[in-house]
């Protein structure tokens, strides 16, 4: 796997990459105010950075770019912007920086942003990200499981737990207006290679109890942005004990 040949830097600005397409996507939907959204929040994250970097050494890392993307695509439009930029740095402080950076903390950013962001505005409606993002997301897959800094076993067991939970318990959703968000959510938050469980057992587990946590919020009636950023959140807190747990269950087989 590349991610244990690369370096850490390498690795942030190839997921950095990835996200052209979507960016472009992104642009090409929501228009300017996708644009104002993402600078804002790459300004905010760079601050935050560069503060944390010279007062206590943390390195900076492109990752942000990860934050930045998913609130300017998935924050409701009706946010106001003082909301947006309190949420980018209550996740990227609490979520990241106060850890040492990224890859050494056990959250995504972009996750803890967002659920800070929900947990503010319960009314807001988070807007729909269609089909034609889905598409744009795909080619982002493909790079990140090509430079295997994503793991399929927790992409295809997130979508085996969704599709099992909806299909039993709200068949008549329509998923294709809330596609794109899906999409990108299932790609940078839950298969995010920090915040998601590493034994190859654990990304099985961890991935089909995200999916399954995604569908049973999302037949409750939350919106799907909401839906996969809290399941995402609790699978997440759950991935160190899911790990710990199927290292000590072999560690004892193998001394039977």
């Amino acid at each position: 796997m590349m991610r244990g040949v690369w370096g850490h830097n390498a690795v942030g600005w190839v997921i950095a990459a990835s996200l052209l397409p979507v960016i472009t996507g992104m642009v090409l939907v929501q228009g300017i105010d996708a644009v104002l959204r993402l600078g804002l929040c790459g300004g905010v994250i760079l601050a935050w950075q560069v503060v944390f970097r010279h007062r206590l050494g943390v390195p900076m890392t492109p990752t942000g770019a990860v934050t930045a993307v998913a609130l300017a695509l998935l924050a409701p439009a009706e946010a106001p912007l003082w909301q947006i930029v309190l949420a980018v740095s209550f996740g990227v402080v609490i979520g990241e920086l106060i850890f040492g950076g990224w890859g050494r903390g056990f959250l995504s950013a972009g996750i803890v942003s967002l659920a800070f962001l929900s947990l503010s505005l319960p009314a807001a409606s988070f807007d729909a990200v269609g089909l034609f993002l889905a598409i744009a997301v795909a080619p982002a897959a493909l790079i990140l499981l090509m430079f295997g800094i994503v793991a399929l076993p927790v992409l295809l067991a997130s979508c085996a737990g969704f599709a099992l939970v909806m299909w039993g318990a709200a068949p008549e959703i329509d998923l294709l207006a809330t596609s794109g968000g899906l999409a990108f959510a299932l790609l940078y938050l839950v298969a995010d290679p920090v915040a998601s469980a590493v034994t190859p057992l654990g990304r099985w587990i961890y991935g089909g109890l995200a999916g399954a946590l995604t569908g049973l919020l999302l037949a409750s009636a939350a919106s799907a942005t909401q839906s996969v950023v809290f399941a995402t959140l609790l699978a997440s807190i759950f991935a160190p004990l899911i790990d710990q747990g199927i290292i000590m269950a072999q560690t004892r087989l193998r001394k039977i």
